[in-house]
Formats: structure tokens, sequence, C-alpha cells
């Protein structure tokens, strides 16, 4: 049985070990490197240190892995020892991630994952998760794939598709959240100065903004620049994420390799995919652009990992690349489409939006007049969403329906604002079912629910189905049928 890299035991340290150091290296420096006076006062801080790193060591030499012909067995557990096997033939996705920091000691981090879960770890992770050495990680991408001597198809994605996937799938929240915590544990270690260089550089902003533009706010401006930020650091490292992407099949098995400074490896099982997701947005959907994710157990399952398999290139393209990396996974015609008077419950919500915040503006200005240009500022940021959301709720309700194909079903729906074109194999829909709402037992209508297999059951919404064809539906699916 082979052991972990050692770079491991950092893995089974706290979480944040690092920041115990701190102190300790500044008292070493405050006292000019005296090593006697600086351990009288600290050994408690370093005994806890050290009992830290001992039991990271123990439990790294708990974790014992081989990799078989048929399967990788694994052992690990200090007390509770578990011993599994997991086949290759089992396995749905198989990941690797060589982090830049990971490259220079030939060290990467590998998951296994399969449709079901394995008891010792937590549920949401990988079946398996083990830092390998590069040797290793080669014997287990040479032995995991089947068929590896069928033809080699190729994909490349072009550096503009690239660049426009990661326009189109930045998070704001995201950056904004990576850069608060980067400020703040910074600030534990340079003890706020980069709280403070940050402050000075908005302010410096504004006061410029200002200049130029009369009349704006510095709250206004400080908002947009934090929502600037965010979304420009997510776009980087979404675009440094999937950069030098390339998608291989041979036979049943697909590669897919991306990153450039760290880099990732997929090995994905094509029998093990539950569906083709072919997205958008509503500017997509305008220019006819679209992305190909799929859903496969362990694969984009990461944090800030996407299930992508073609990023963002037009329609036509989308559908070449599937015939060759997906030939089973075609797109059938919309033949069940939601009933035409059923419109409202697309767009009620962004309807009421839309009007509330300009009455909301009226009743600020009267009440707080010393407030006008920020509720000025709130009813821009408000409306514009609002109506965006409003266009989005009308787009979904002239394309929402399902298509019936020979070994497939499409489905078409949007969910908050992404439009889905879902393709599923009919082996691998868990069941269908209907419900209906107060107002939809008055307009005849119902709602169709298709679950689809994995680690946990997908369900796709298609809404406002004429009822009786709904149950024409449903009835080809009677062993799996629901109503509610």
């Amino acid at each position: 049985m082979k052991r972990q890299h050692k770079i491991a035991i950092l893995k089974y340290t706290t979480k944040n070990f690092w920041l115990l150091l701190i102190p300790l290296v500044r008292g070493l420096i405050a006292v000019g490197f005296d090593f006697y006076n600086w351990f009288q006062g600290a050994y408690l801080d370093i005994i806890v240190i050290l009992l830290i790193i001992g039991l990271a060591v123990l439990r790294w030499r708990f974790v014992q892995f081989q990799i078989l012909e048929e399967g990788v067995a694994v052992k690990m557990g200090v007390i509770l020892r578990s011993e599994f096997t997991v086949p290759y033939r089992a396995l749905s996705c198989v990941s690797s991630k060589r982090a830049m920091w990971f490259r220079p000691i030939k060290a990467v981090t590998v998951s296994m994952d399969s449709d079901s879960h394995s008891v010792p770890n937590k549920h949401g992770k990988a079946d398996v998760e083990i830092i390998m050495k590069i040797g290793d990680y080669d014997e287990l991408y040479q032995k995991a794939p089947s068929d590896t001597s069928a033809a080699k198809i190729t994909y490349y994605a072009s550096k503009y598709n690239l660049i426009f996937f990661s326009l189109v799938f930045s998070s704001t929240l995201s950056g904004v959240i990576f850069l608060g915590t980067f400020f703040i544990q910074g600030g534990k270690i340079v003890g706020g100065e980069l709280e403070r260089l940050l402050i000075n550089a908005v302010s410096d902003v504004t006061s410029r903004v200002q200049t130029i533009i009369d009349g704006v706010t510095p709250f206004s401006v400080g908002l947009t620049l934090i929502i600037a930020l965010g979304w420009g650091f997510s776009f980087v490292s979404n675009l440094l994420r999937h950069i030098n992407f390339k998608a291989q099949r041979f036979g049943d098995n697909i590669f897919v390799e991306n990153g450039f400074f760290s880099r990732w490896k997929y090995y994905v099982n094509c029998s093990r995919i539950n569906y083709a997701d072919l997205r958008q947005n509503l500017l997509m959907k305008a220019c006819k652009v679209m992305s190909v994710h799929v859903s496969c157990t362990g694969y984009g399952k990461s944090k800030n990992e996407i299930p992508v398999f073609v990023p963002v290139t037009t329609r036509d393209r989308v559908i070449g690349s599937m015939r060759l990396l997906l030939p089973n996974f075609t797109v059938s015609d919309i033949t069940i489409k939601t009933k035409g008077s059923y419109i409202m419950p697309f767009i009620w919500a962004p309807l009421i939006a839309a009007a509330a915040f300009p009455v909301g503006a009226v009743f600020a200005v009267r009440f707080l007049p010393n407030w006008g240009s920020v509720t000025q500022f709130l009813l821009i940021m408000g409306e514009i969403p609002s109506l965006y959301m409003l266009a989005v709720g009308i787009a979904a309700k002239f394309s929402t329906g399902i298509g019936i194909g020979d070994g497939t079903i499409t489905l078409k729906y949007c969910k908050t604002n992404k439009f889905h074109t879902v393709i599923v194999p009919k082996d691998k829909i868990v069941y269908v079912r209907l419900s209906r709402t107060i107002f939809q037992l008055m307009n005849g209508t119902a709602d169709v629910w298709v679950y689809t297999r994995g680690e946990r059951a997908a369900k796709h919404r298609i809404r406002g189905i004429p009822v009786n064809i709904a149950e024409d539906f449903v009835k080809i699916y009677d062993g799996k049928r629901q109503d509610i």
C-alpha cells in the first residue's frame, strides 16, 4: 500500500493553521532571535502547534491506497478504520488538480467519484480524495479509462470563446466575497495596512470621479467600484481557470484539460453522464450563442468549478461539437408547449418589482429629502435588474416546452435568469410527476417535473403545460408517475 505525498500533511492541519505561526515569528524577531527567551514566552503556543502537526502526521500515516488492475483500494481512519475498493467501472469521473505551488514538488490532488456516496467522506465531497505523487497519478489515469485504443476526437476552445465564457459566467458576489476575505485575513498579518490601502484607493477614485461627473455621490461611486472589482476578479480567475481548454474523446471516455497557472484534468465516463445542458442567459440568447454543460457525478463538483464541455460558441458549432463528443445527446424539436394564456407566473414578480421601486422612491424623497441623490441611484440600480428579469420572464414563456426523441427527451425551461435546454436519455429518468396550484386548477394547466439520475436526483420543472397533454406525457412513464 502507498501513502499520499507528504504535502498532504498540511491538508490535515486546522484551516487557519498558518495564522498561528505569525505571532511566533513576530515574537522571535522582537527578541532579536534569542531562542531561549523566545521559547520561555511562547512555549505553550509552540506545544499547541507541535500537537496540531503531530495529529496531522498521524492522520496522514493512516491513509493508504493501492492502484490495482480493476480499481483503487483505500484504507483510512485512525480510530474508526475503513477499507474499501472503488472499481474503475463504477467511476463516473476522476478529476485532478495540479496547483501552481504543487507543480515544483510533483504533487497532484486526485478526486474519484461515482454515483454512490462514500461513507468516510462528507456529503457533497468526492468518494475518494488523495494527494498523490505524479507517478501514481500517471498510473491511475492509464488504468482507469477503458477502450483507449479507439479513434481520438479532439475539441479545442478558442481564446475568444473562453473570454466570452468568462464574461458571461463571472459572479460579482463570489469576487466580492474573495476580496473581502483577502483584506480581512491580510489585515491580521500586516496590521490593517491592506484595509487602509483599500479605503484610500476608494476615496481617491471617488474624488476623481466627482470632479468629472458633477453630482455623483461617494456612496454610488464606492458601491459601483466594489461591484466592478468583484466582477473583475471573478472574470480574471474564470479566464485563468478555463484557458487552454481541450476535450478529447476515446470511445466511451472523455478527457478534459484546462488551466494556466494551476492545471486541471478530468476523466469522464460517457455512460455515467446523466444529461447535457445547453445554457444561455438573455444576452447569449439574443446573440444566438450557448455553452454546453453536463451532469456527471464528480465533474464540476468542487467549489467554483463549472461542469462545462463546450464553452460559449454559436448554436451550429455547439451542435457540431456535441455530435463529436456526445453523439447520443441529440436535441429534439419542442412539441409540447406552455398554454397560450399562461404568462403571469413568468412575469408577476419582476413586474411588481419594476412598479414598486418608483413608488418606493417617491415616498423616500418625501420623507428623506436630503437623501435624494442616493434614492435616485438606488432606484436606477433596482429598476435595471427588475426590467431585465421582466424581459427574461417574457422570453421564458415563449421558449419553455418538451420535445420527445427516439432515445432522449429535450426539456426547455428558465431557472432564475438562465435558460436551459436539457437533453436527457430516457434511461436516465428516475420518475416524472405533475403538480398543480389552485390557479392552475382553474386555468387547466400543470407543471411537469422530470427527475434525473445522479448522486442526488436533479429536478427539471416545465411550467404551464395544458393538463391533458401533461397527463399524456406522464403516461409514457406510468411506472414512475407521481401526482401532487
